[in-house]
């Protein structure tokens, strides 16, 4: 009985499955046809379209060319008659009133004709006699063909003198004595005859659904059938349409574009008639060319309807299958979600990327500022009685807190000066405690949760503090009615990842607040309670330690912020001890011959004028092509300093590596607002660079360092950590006792 039913089953999954692909064919295979023949159709009526429009195009040229051709032939015997004679012979010429009329009511395209003296003034025409005179020098084809001979000049768009229906005028100059080369004797003017061209187009073209254009090269519409509608000349757009055409095809062409008087979706061929700058335009509508597909499929249709129609009925027998289907299309949803947010995640990161490079610029800029200020304010200090002090100390307290807002903005850029150190994160943290616990209120309670064991990191420990400090300031502030912060280490997403974590239990954030949350100067606090570079300076302190920086929040549910550091060989070194830097009078550096190359002047000066107060002898250039062409006629230098970023193409890299390959026993010693790991990608010596902004004695201690040969190479950057120590000293004290409080 059971292998019975078990066969049965067998039997009719398998019959399931073949009237599965019965039914797939069945239904699928007339509708593959029926669209194929569809496909097929459309094509050819648009290609049938497209050559009636090529052809209608060509005849309406030989047309348009012939009428032109006539004109100009009308033009010459006009010429020709009036040659020799006075403009006052032509004034009151009576018989060649009667010849233009003669000529202009023989031709059908001949509208009018008119004899115009150098001043503009019509003394002649074909329409009445004698002439009222009109003035017509103010008009543009008048005004083209006095300042050089036009030859045949298409004319601007006008009403015609006999019907006073919208036309154009074909004019040439009057020949005059001196042939060509001759003075301007004035013009002879024919107006085109609207209603011989309506005649034409209307027995040619008399289905609607199609247009014919005379357009000038300049996009004005000389003649439109059926008519513009407009009172005004109308000039074509030039970023699209016929225009947009001529730039690529001049001589002839077809496109498709929406009309620009009506709206309409046209398909247009388009031909230059001759030499002249005028353009025949034939425009079919593509309704009509939908409307006769239409047609077809319809009879197509007729004969497909029925076969589909019954295996439709049929097809309603497999809707068991749609249970199947939308499970397959929940997980194609669910894959799409997925994919979405790793996209989203992706545009996240070049966003906060392309804000790195330009706070990084910025910030490297402000820097060479910041290092004039600082340094001019402590070459004045030497000069100034002591009761001035205290305005300088105002004065370098503002430069020290635009120095460390630089600074914020050159570690969301991964462009800050850093002293990397190996460290054990748990032990960093612990002795942390201290600063932590008297940086929230009373009301917040403060947890930690360190996992055991050593997590050895190679971070900047200076930066490390402020990230954890600001995360903790930011969590305080995010609790105005109190509540828990939780500082937590744990192993991070890979095994050679360590992860830290503040998580506070605050009024969290919307989702679009929380993706700009990393951006420099956004900030959701009140004016003057906070410069939104906090967590940017944390975003950036991960990246340039080789991790990454996230945020997690809902609204009333907390914050999480996560910085996942990269572990690193090595033992973890204790820390250094803060000795800071003398304020007494600098050494003397008398018999030190220095060279400074620096293109901002105002770093120039004050460098110059703290190493001449210091004894230095001091010969200065303005960029690298100047320093080595001042080396190459006396190299009897102890040392040169240089920017790093200088012009004519040679930077402050290229300068000390030239310098090393031309004279290896001089040392340069570069200064950089750029952080080490740039400047070493770079090909620089980072035993040989101070960061900017620094003091004057800051660099001739570094000068008499490197040029006495006492300072090796892990020394001075041990020596700049300790200095960027000493004036961050007071986020840097701790009590290294380990103690830790759970809360307050």
């Amino acid at each position: 009985m059971a292998l019975r039913s078990h066969e049965s089953w067998t039997d009719r999954t398998a019959s399931l499955r073949l009237l599965r692909l019965l039914l797939a064919v069945s239904v699928a295979l007339p509708l593959v046809l029926f669209a194929g023949i569809g496909w097929r159709e459309r094509w050819e009526a648009q290609a049938e379209a497209e050559q009636d429009s090529r052809k209608n195009a060509l005849i309406l040229h030989e047309h348009v060319l012939k009428v032109f051709d006539t004109v100009e032939q009308v033009l010459d015997r006009v010429d020709e008659r009036i040659r020799g004679r006075s403009w006052a012979e032509i004034t009151t010429s009576e018989s060649l009133h009667g010849y233009l009329r003669t000529l202009a009511g023989e031709l059908e395209q001949i509208g009018s004709i008119g004899l115009a003296d150098p001043d503009g003034v019509v003394r002649n025409s074909s329409i009445e006699f004698p002439s009222h005179r009109f003035y017509v020098g103010g008009r543009t084809y008048f005004r083209l063909q006095r300042e050089s001979d036009a030859g045949l000049l298409i004319g601007e768009t006008l009403a015609d003198p006999a019907s006073g229906r919208p036309s154009f005028g074909i004019s040439r100059r009057r020949s005059g004595p001196g042939g060509p080369d001759g003075g301007f004797d004035g013009v002879i003017n024919a107006t085109v005859n609207p209603a011989y061209f309506a005649s034409f187009y209307r027995s040619a073209f008399g289905i609607g659904g199609q247009s014919v254009s005379l357009v000038r090269e300049d996009g004005l519409i000389l003649m439109r059938f059926p008519p513009t509608g407009f009172d005004a000349p109308v000039v074509l757009p030039p970023d699209r349409g016929l225009l947009a055409q001529l730039r690529e095809r001049r001589e002839e062409g077809i496109y498709r574009t929406e009309s620009a008087l009506d709206g309409r979706d046209r398909l247009y061929a388009y031909r230059r008639v001759g030499d002249f700058p005028v353009y025949v335009v034939y425009g079919l509508d593509q309704a009509r060319v939908i409307t006769a597909w239409w047609r077809n499929m319809a009879m197509d249709a007729a004969f497909v309807a029925p076969a589909t129609l019954a295996l439709a009925l049929i097809a309603w027998l497999a809707y068991g299958r749609a249970v199947s289907e939308n499970a397959a299309v929940r997980r194609w949803a669910e894959e799409t979600r997925n994919r979405e947010r790793l996209e989203e995640a992706l545009r996240q990161s070049q966003k906060m990327e392309a804000l790195g490079q330009l706070t990084g610029g910025v910030a490297h800029d402000f820097n060479n500022l910041l290092t004039a200020a600082l340094a001019n304010l402590h070459l004045l200090s030497r000069h100034l009685p002591t009761e001035a002090h205290r305005y300088l100390d105002g004065a370098r307290t503002a430069l020290e807190r635009a120095e460390k807002l630089t600074r914020q903005l050159l570690a969301f850029s991964r462009q800050d000066a850093v002293n990397p150190a190996l460290l054990d994160l748990g032990d960093s943290l612990r002795r942390m405690g201290d600063l932590i616990e008297h940086s929230v209120r009373g009301d917040v309670a403060l947890d930690w949760d360190l996992a055991p064991g050593t997590w050895t990191v190679a971070v900047d420990p200076i930066q490390l503090e402020m990230a954890v400090l600001n995360l903790v300031v930011n969590a305080r502030d995010a609790m105005p009615e109190g509540g828990r912060v939780r500082v937590a280490l744990t192993r991070g997403p890979s095994p050679r990842m360590v992860r830290i974590e503040v998580v506070d239990t605050g009024t969290g954030m919307a989702p679009d607040v929380a993706a700009r949350a990393f951006d420099p100067f956004f900030t959701t606090k009140a004016m003057g309670k906070g410069t939104g570079l906090g967590l940017s300076m944390v975003y950036g302190f991960a990246r340039q330690s080789g991790g990454n920086a996230t945020i997690e929040s809902r609204p009333g549910a907390g914050t999480r912020v996560m910085i996942d550091l990269p572990l690193a060989e090595g033992a973890a070194t204790a820390p250094a001890a803060d000795t800071g830097e003398s304020a007494g009078a600098p050494a003397d550096g008398r018999g030190l011959r220095v060279l400074v190359v620096e293109d901002n002047a105002l770093v120039l000066l004050a460098t110059v004028e703290g190493l001449v107060q210091d004894g230095f002898t001091v010969e200065t250039a303005e960029h690298g092509v100047e320093a080595l062409d001042l080396l190459e006629r006396d190299a009897d230098f102890d040392i040169v300093v240089s920017d790093v970023v200088m012009p004519h193409g040679v930077s402050g890299i290229d300068l000390a590596r030239r310098i090393r390959e031309r004279w290896p026993r001089l040392p340069v010693l570069l200064a950089s607002g750029y952080s080490p790991e740039s400047l070493s990608t770079m090909g620089a010596d980072l035993a040989s660079v101070l960061p900017k902004p620094y003091t004057p004695d800051q660099l001739a201690a570094r000068i008499r360092a490197l040029t006495s040969g006492r300072v090796a190479e892990n020394q001075a950057a041990g020596d700049q950590a300790a200095g960027d120590r000493t004036k961050d000293g007071e986020t840097g004290t701790m009590r290294p006792d380990g103690r830790l409080r759970s809360g307050h």
